[in-house]
């Protein structure tokens, strides 16, 4: 939002007009995420650009849900586009995500989370590999689980999220961890009201037919300003994408699969159907 409403204008003219900025470093660390920002300099500063003032209520909702984020941070051997991620999903107001093949991270439990982590381990051949990746497990996992405090409060980010049925089909540590993620499933869609979720059928026409197995849009305000896409790859970190054509398609993807699922009641019973199916 700074850089769109400074439009281009030279850094050194913005920081004249807003002395309390201070130097034109300072203002490109605001533009660049780099600090953490003050809410008395961003109002200054979207004052100054003549920001309609529902942009700048939504700029001071954008911190607030900032400040609400617990100061951790990614793993160290985590990519930099998941890096870019996380910083964005902390101060995003939307998050909308498709999985055709396994729950969300956001959404998964330890259990369902720790199986996936250690499918992963267990695949090196060599021993000195397998500890290597087993010694970062625990750091990963507690992350993953930490991460998912973006989702509590009463301005915690609105989530959405589409997960393809085959995804509910595949058992990730047991029958016993799949019964406990499918309930966790099943409490979020009854109990969550900023958390929107939907299972697409195996039967639906649009089934595997999005652009990529897991997408998540990121969308800070409510129009289409600042919008990111993040392809995630298994285990291998994943490509964020923030402009251009390919941006759009991806999202044109996404509208199309929301286009296609049933009511809040249908997924609650899907869901309770495959609780119901689980044997062990």
């Amino acid at each position: 939002m700074l850089v769109q409403y400074r439009n281009g204008q030279p850094q050194s003219e913005v920081v004249l007009a807003v002395p309390e900025l201070g130097s034109v470093p300072t203002l490109s660390r605001y533009e660049n995420n780099k600090v953490e920002l003050k809410t008395e300099k961003v109002v200054a500063l979207l004052t100054f650009y003549g920001a309609p003032r529902k942009d700048i209520e939504e700029a001071l909702d954008c911190l607030a849900r900032a400040k609400q984020t617990p100061g951790w941070a990614p793993p160290a051997d985590t990519s930099e586009a998941f890096r870019a991620l996380f910083a964005m999903e902390s101060r995003a107001k939307i998050i909308r995500v498709y999985h055709e093949a396994s729950i969300p991270g956001m959404l998964q439990t330890r259990a369902y989370a720790r199986s996936l982590m250690e499918e992963f381990n267990r695949t090196p051949r060599e021993e000195s590999l397998r500890q290597r990746y087993q010694t970062g497990l625990d750091e990963r996992l507690e992350f993953r689980m930490r991460r998912q405090a973006l989702l509590e409060g009463d301005r915690g980010v609105i989530y959405e999220a589409l997960i393809a049925e085959a995804a509910l089909l595949t058992q990730r540590g047991g029958p016993a961890a799949q019964r406990e993620q499918l309930r966790h499933l099943y409490n979020v869609v009854e109990n969550k009201p900023r958390v929107h979720l939907r299972v697409l059928p195996g039967s639906s026409p649009r089934a595997g037919s999005a652009l990529h197995n897991a997408i998540t849009l990121i969308k800070p305000y409510d129009d289409d300003r600042g919008r990111a896409v993040y392809l995630e790859n298994r285990n291998r970190g994943g490509e964020l994408i923030s402009e251009g054509p390919e941006l759009e398609a991806y999202v044109q993807s996404l509208d199309e699969l929301w286009l296609d699922i049933g009511s809040k009641e249908d997924t609650l019973k899907l869901i309770q159907h495959h609780i119901d199916q689980i044997r062990g």
